[in-house]
């Protein structure tokens, strides 16, 4: 993905660009396959724009056990809200799930302008405030997936929301990441998916994609009305 493509910088051109990484001290970085980019002791001194390839935030408690997951891909950023809460150190780990290649930027030029107030610099800010919106609407629909109810109306909810036009929902993780994210165990949620196939509402195509077979049925089980 080119940088202009992205909503970091978005609405400038490639001059503009290029002035904004000489400010940023931006760098643009690889990773391989499985390479941990942030430790949670680290200190959140940047911000990470992913450009290509995907990449995992992962969350612990002291047993062990998930208690966040998500996942960015190419075109999100990681990191930002650690940087503008200048919170001490991170209190996740951010590892690639696949080859990777990512812009780091300094938090200081989100901080302020410069003193030449330049146009570039504050479409930049501008940009950082539009994704921090739809990182907010992003966290109030897991919000609403988290406690519309029991398991399998979490579940419905999940599938309805990442549907294509081809009735097909395409997971952006695996099992094990899926029951984190929807608050449950990985048991738990093979037995929920398996009786909505069973029930004929869906079709497990493979590990990654799902047909949605009977759209209405799932919407009643999402409403709580099944």
């Amino acid at each position: 993905m080119e940088l202009k493509d992205t909503l970091l910088f978005q609405n400038l051109d490639d001059e503009e660009i290029q002035k904004i990484l000489h400010c940023a001290q931006g760098k643009i970085l690889s990773y391989k396959k499985g390479q941990v980019i942030i430790f949670p002791d680290d200190r959140p001194t940047n911000l990470y724009l992913i450009l290509d390839g995907t990449v995992i935030l992962e969350q612990y408690n002291f047993m062990g056990k998930p208690m966040n997951i998500e996942h960015r891909s190419a075109g999100e950023l990681f990191g930002e809200t650690d940087v503008f809460l200048e919170k001490p150190t991170f209190n996740y780990t951010a590892r690639t799930s696949s080859p990777c290649k990512i812009l780091t930027a300094s938090r200081s030029f989100f901080f302020h302008t410069c003193e030449k107030s330049c146009e570039h610099h504050s479409q930049a800010i501008f940009n950082m405030l539009h994704i921090f919106a739809l990182n907010n609407q992003e966290q109030q629909k897991r919000l609403e997936i988290l406690t519309c109810g029991e398991l399998e109306q979490r579940v419905a909810r999940y599938l309805l929301e990442n549907i294509s036009g081809s009735s097909v929902c395409t997971l952006h993780m695996n099992r094990g990441e899926l029951a984190a994210y929807l608050n449950t165990t990985r048991p738990s949620l093979s037995r929920s998916l398996s009786a909505l196939q069973n029930q004929n509402f869906i079709r497990i195509l493979s590990r990654m994609q799902i047909k949605i077979l009977d759209l209405h049925a799932l919407q009643d089980i999402s409403d709580g009305l099944f």
